[in-house]
């Protein structure tokens, strides 16, 4: 019941410190809401798929998936769009509080009208040494750019600041003709992978995308977190990496999926592998040996893992978990009894996890969290959750939502952990 009650407070947009007095740290952690409608509320549709900026402690910017229509003025499409909500307030490289600014939409014409169907999957930019230029989205919208006639999912890149006029990637130099199923933009925004039809496709500079030559079927390109334009993908028997500027991928993970991949002072890899009966998160120094990191004091994680980002010179992944073992404070507690997802974060200093889709300490949201987003240095962590709306605190919660909100939705929440 409390649980609701704090959730409450978070709804609102307020920062609500954590109950432990562990540290001052930790007292300054809050979870609040990040999308959220023109009147500062929880909007009128579910909000998915956070990214956030990999520029340091700065996180410039946060991109992700909506299906309401008042996070901007005169979005009357009726789609699935992509926003972009821009920090403002204090930004430096301390890890201050994150406060949200203004959100604007990139899925949309280069009139700046809204897109004639759904946009989805959000990739963006910035690094160790910049700040973000670009995002990358899918979309399956046929008047972004003209001549799109092909009738499948496109992959499609637009710049946060300036015209904002989306640029559809075409593979090979022609439309595609099987739906483009994956998109990511290097960290300089220099570089574009997509995949189509499973093959995989790398556009550098101002050249086309070209056909990288792959082991089978391709899926989940993600390049590299740091300064490098390093890709990572899965593929036949594992994943692979493709050095910047290189032709041909080699493979770095045998049985792994879904990779990232840290290319700043140590080269650290992150990817989805069956082991224990579920998926499970593996982790590796390119070379050395793999731990599995979803794990508790040695014992694996009784439920699948999936959606790993990582950061911090490899040393933080976060990902989501079914399992209901893993650890959920710095004491290495077991305590995740709500029965769904929840989002772990996990450091190599202390080969510890803790659970970071909550509102108190320690203690697991409710319904979970989903789809994890991270800052480059872990201050600020990202997912999309659903507040409940029973039991005697839901009247509390109902007062504090603007009316049309879209009650039992998920949005998205940022989990603050502090300056560093």
């Amino acid at each position: 019941m409390v649980r609701v009650a704090v959730a409450a407070v978070a709804v609102a947009g307020l920062a609500m410190p954590a109950t432990s007095s562990a540290s001052r740290r930790a007292d300054l952690q809050y979870t609040a809401l990040l999308s959220r409608s023109t009147s500062g509320k929880m909007p009128n549709g579910a909000s998915t798929n956070p990214v956030i900026s990999g520029d340091k402690r700065f996180a410039r910017a946060i991109a992700f998936e909506s299906e309401a229509s008042n996070l901007v003025r005169g979005d009357r499409n009726g789609f699935k769009d992509v926003f972009v909500v821009m920090r403002k307030g204090r930004i430096d490289n301390l890890g201050a509080k994150w406060q949200p600014g203004r959100t604007f939409m990139v899925s949309r014409t280069r009139s700046g009208r809204p897109s004639n169907g759904p946009s989805f999957s959000p990739s963006i930019d910035g690094n160790f040494d910049r700040a973000p230029t670009c995002v990358a989205f899918l979309s399956s919208a046929s008047n972004l750019v003209g001549g799109d006639t092909n009738g499948v999912d496109d992959a499609f890149v637009t710049r946060l600041r300036g015209s904002h006029k989306p640029v559809r990637l075409l593979p090979g130099g022609h439309q595609a003709t099987a739906a483009v199923t994956a998109v990511a933009v290097s960290n300089d925004c220099k570089a574009v992978a997509l995949v189509s039809g499973g093959k995989l496709y790398v556009k550098r500079g101002g050249g086309k995308p070209r056909l990288v030559r792959t082991p089978g079927v391709a899926a989940d390109p993600s390049f590299s977190v740091g300064r490098r334009r390093d890709l990572v993908f899965g593929a036949a028997a594992g994943v692979y990496l493709l050095p910047q500027g290189k032709r041909r991928a080699h493979l770095v993970a045998p049985g792994g999926s879904n990779p990232v991949y840290n290319d700043l002072k140590q080269r650290v890899l992150a990817y989805e592998r069956p082991a224990g009966g579920h998926m499970q998160i593996g982790m590796r120094h390119l070379g050395g040996g793999e731990r599995l990191i979803s794990s508790r004091n040695g014992t694996l994680g009784n439920g699948d893992s999936s959606d790993p980002v990582i950061g911090n010179t490899g040393h933080y992944v976060t990902f989501q978990s079914d399992a209901t073992n893993l650890g959920t404070n710095a004491n290495r507690r077991e305590g995740d009894d709500n029965g769904m997802p929840d989002v772990y974060l996990y450091t190599d200093v202390r080969n510890i996890t803790l659970v970071q889709s909550v509102v108190e300490k320690g203690v697991p949201m409710d319904l979970g969290g989903e789809h994890p987003g991270m800052s480059f240095y872990a201050n600020y962590i990202v997912f999309d959750a659903t507040l409940p709306l029973n039991g005697p605190s839901a009247d509390v919660l109902r007062t504090m939502i603007a009316p049309g909100a879209a009650l039992g939705t998920p949005q998205i929440y940022m989990r603050y952990l502090g300056p560093v």
